[in-house]
């Protein structure tokens, strides 16, 4: 998920915005005229429904921008390339004053729109998820999946033979690879219901609900009191030392390292000790490493980067 140039410009996320909304305006008004055949209405409807999607496009563009400030750059970056993403989706709604048969149109809408929500859900993953492992990397699947979903949904919603079929091909795959933190399947799971709603063509109440776990998650995780690591070593100390736990405890304090007590075990002859421990600098490992060798010449430290574990 990196970002191109193109996407990190201010005016280009601006134009995104208003797009979105003008989109969304127009088309409802564009679509109720022409199924009530109305187009002298049309004529006078269009250029306020253009301006009421004028204005809320600058609003929902300064909202935006009040908020992500409160992120670091390239975590704002990551939100902004994602909202870019779902605005551009928008332009889909134009599909509904083509002369099309519904099936196609609510196909077209309802497949832009997923790419377009798994996007946005895989920068608040990468964002504000706690996973160790590289969000980013297993969010990159998010778009793909929800793609497949609304696809599969769409093929079979309208046959109960197609259905049975799909349960018997399924029956055969076999998935090899863990889970190795729920939140990656909570993400999993959400990635699906977006392809399932708007595959079975229920364009609202996907959206709405997706809006809404989206934001309630962001809120959750930032109101949380744990510190999310970004930077996580595994600090592992094994010697005679009887008093392993303080000292590294209080070195850690002393430096102002966010830790985590992983694991202790004691011996008659040694002792062994585990902390997940934040360290943003290689000044730290080594004021770490230097520490233990000259206090504890006979103990054994090892520091090896979190996410090379999972």
């Amino acid at each position: 998920m990196t970002n191109t140039s193109w996407l990190s410009d201010n005016k280009f996320r601006f134009i995104g915005c208003m797009l979105a909304a003008i989109s969304a305006a127009s088309s409802m008004v564009i679509s109720s005229a022409l199924s009530h055949a109305n187009l002298p209405r049309l004529v006078k409807t269009l250029p306020i429904a253009a301006g009421v999607g004028l204005a809320v496009g600058i609003i929902y563009f300064l909202a935006i921008r009040l908020v992500l400030p409160r992120l670091d750059r390239q975590q704002g970056d990551e939100i902004w390339t994602g909202l870019t993403w779902f605005n551009l989706s928008a332009l889909s709604l134009w599909l509904s004053i083509l002369p099309l048969p519904p099936t196609y149109i609510d196909f077209g809408i309802g497949f832009v729109f997923s790419g377009g929500c798994a996007r946005l859900a895989g920068s608040v993953y990468t964002v504000f998820g706690a996973s160790l492992s590289n969000r980013k990397r297993f969010a990159n699947t998010f778009v793909m999946l929800a793609l497949t979903i609304m696809l599969v949904i769409s093929v079979v919603k309208a046959s109960l033979a197609l259905s049975l079929g799909l349960v018997g091909a399924l029956s055969i795959i076999r998935f090899r690879t863990a889970i190795k933190e729920p939140e990656e399947l909570t993400f999993l799971f959400f990635t699906v219901a977006i392809g399932l709603g708007f595959g079975a063509g229920k364009f609202g109440i996907t959206l709405t609900a997706f809006w809404a776990i989206s934001v309630s998650y962001i809120l959750f995780r930032r109101i949380q009191s744990t510190k999310n690591m970004e930077n996580a070593y595994m600090v592992t100390v094994y010697g005679p030392g009887k008093d392993l736990l303080c000292s590294v405890s209080r070195f850690l304090g002393e430096h102002k390292l966010p830790y985590e007590f992983t694991r202790l075990e004691t011996s008659d002859t040694a002792n062994h000790v585990s902390f997940l421990v934040e360290m943003d600098t290689a000044r730290a490992l080594e004021d770490l490493n230097f520490h233990f060798q000259e206090q504890y010449p006979e103990t054994n430290m090892t520091i090896i980067q979190a996410r090379s574990l999972i």
